[in-house]
């Protein structure tokens, strides 16, 4: 059945996609004070104020969540949120969610390894269409998450989902998925491997990049991941039949050593921090004082 896309879909790409711009203030420069003169006896005029202008302030990105954070049950998404961060912070990077941009982006546009600055984003390797992305930290270690871009059949960026694994219950994998503002809530979303039956996954909130859904994937189901080939994202945009959902492919080619090769680095212990310089000694004495006549 052809796949009907809203104009509301993608009206809201264009919205989201649009980046926020800081207004830059002026401050005006003080007028000169008059100058008594000399026969006057008043003091001069006072100079006018000049009027301090507002700071602007940048809110910064949510970093990723640490390792380990509890994971989800697989029955249904956490029952509260992580703010967008995005998050991924996420799964958000669930080791990461954002994380925090106006729209979904390309991975392409992260910096390289050896040039990203602190909360920066960048790749560090790339397995067919499964892009592992860090953010840089002052920790000896960064955290990292599984991130692929979906897009329409017209080329449109749609959605993103990152994905890392978790070692703390029956959960082994945690993806967050980003859907554009105008998606209907209500409806949720369905995941499906192949041919196989879509899964409900229900949204948990909705931030300036879009509306986030938290999904918990089992030991059976990461299986099927790697065993499949395609994964198929249905989402429905708002006011439109929910029976005629906008369908997103998924690739899962590279996932499996994508995901081995992540686990394995996050299991990994963090590197010892290089130890401090110690302070250099003193070069010398005091100088000596003169000697008496």
């Amino acid at each position: 059945m052809p796949i009907k896309h809203s104009q509301a879909l993608l009206a809201a790409l264009a919205l989201i996609a649009a980046p926020a711009f800081a207004q830059d203030t002026t401050t005006p420069a003080p007028a000169p004070a008059e100058t008594a003169a000399p026969e006057a006896s008043a003091p001069a005029a006072d100079a006018p104020a000049t009027e301090e202008a507002p700071a602007t302030t940048t809110e910064a990105p949510a970093a990723p969540a640490a390792d380990g954070a509890e994971a989800a049950p697989a029955e249904a998404a956490p029952a509260e949120a992580a703010p967008a961060d995005a998050a991924p912070a996420d799964a958000a990077p669930a080791a990461g969610t954002p994380a925090p941009d106006a729209a979904p982006a390309d991975a392409a546009e992260a910096a390289s390894e050896g040039e990203a600055q602190i909360g920066q984003y960048y790749v560090k390797a790339t397995d067919n269409d499964w892009t592992t992305r860090c953010i840089r930290t002052n920790q000896s270690k960064d955290p990292c998450e599984l991130y692929q871009l979906m897009k329409d059949e017209q080329g449109n960026s749609v959605a993103e989902m990152t994905l890392i694994p978790l070692t703390n219950g029956e959960v082994a994998a945690g993806a967050t998925l980003v859907a554009p503002l105008e998606t209907d809530l209500i409806q949720g979303l369905g995941f499906a491997i192949d041919n196989g039956e879509a899964r409900g996954y229900p949204f948990s909130f909705c931030a300036p990049v879009g509306c986030v859904a938290r999904m918990g994937f089992t030991e059976a189901e990461l299986g099927a991941l790697k065993r499949g080939g395609t994964g198929t994202v249905s989402v429905s945009p708002f006011g439109s039949d929910a029976a005629e959902p906008v369908k997103l492919r998924l690739s899962l080619s590279g996932f499996t050593k994508a995901f081995d090769e992540l686990k394995a680095y996050a299991e990994a212990p963090a590197p010892e921090a290089p130890e401090a310089a110690a302070p250099a000694e003193d070069a010398g004495e005091t100088a000596e004082e003169p000697a008496a006549n």
